[in-house]
């Protein structure tokens, strides 16, 4: 089907429409971290601990290293900024493609950079490290300590495990038909 003028500008204005409310969505999760951390750490301060149940407490650390607590080196803050930059601009890249193929993809992917954002902000504005204030005990010398943004980045991973599924599905799809083109081409 060749492609018009009033096509183009279809397809154009739908990629911003999509943009558009990834960003929009984006901005309200960062902000919903954002201000939760102001909160706890408003509220809690650096030493208190208020325990919710025998599993489950509020008290504020500051983690000034990567995803998992892992240490980079001095360069560690640098290092976690640059990647988090890469990883939201990647993002970003796909987001009108992957709307088209399975729309639940703009809300998985919204939150996952309203997180990364959430914590690229607080590393760029604290120096103390970004604010981790839920804590999970694990075991009785073992507990995860987390925040929001952490959540929404894990929500959104989840979310997309059926948008992946999705994409499986396609590249398989494609693969039989170009074996069937290819078995044609042969007899």
């Amino acid at each position: 089907m060749p492609s018009t003028p009033l096509r183009a500008l279809s397809v154009q204005s739908l990629r911003h429409s999509v943009l558009g409310r990834f960003v929009a969505a984006t901005s309200v999760v960062a902000a919903i971290d954002l201000v939760t951390k102001a909160v706890a750490v408003f509220a809690l301060g650096e030493h208190d601990v208020i325990p919710i149940t025998e599993w489950f407490s509020l008290f504020v650390v500051y983690n000034t290293a990567s995803a998992g607590s892992i240490h980079l080196g001095p360069l560690t803050a640098q290092i976690n900024v640059l990647i988090t930059c890469i990883a939201v601009g990647l993002i970003v890249s796909v987001v009108p493609a992957l709307s088209a193929i399975d729309t639940r993809s703009v809300r998985a992917l919204s939150l996952i950079c309203g997180g990364a954002v959430g914590n690229l902000f607080s590393m760029l504005l604290g120096p103390e490290g970004v604010a981790d204030f839920l804590a999970f005990r694990l075991s009785s010398n073992t507990t995860l300590v987390a925040n929001v943004a952490d959540f929404f980045l894990w929500g959104g991973a989840a979310m997309l495990g059926p948008v992946v599924l999705v994409l499986i599905r396609m590249v398989r799809a494609e693969q039989s038909v170009k074996a069937r083109r290819n078995a044609m081409k042969l007899v």
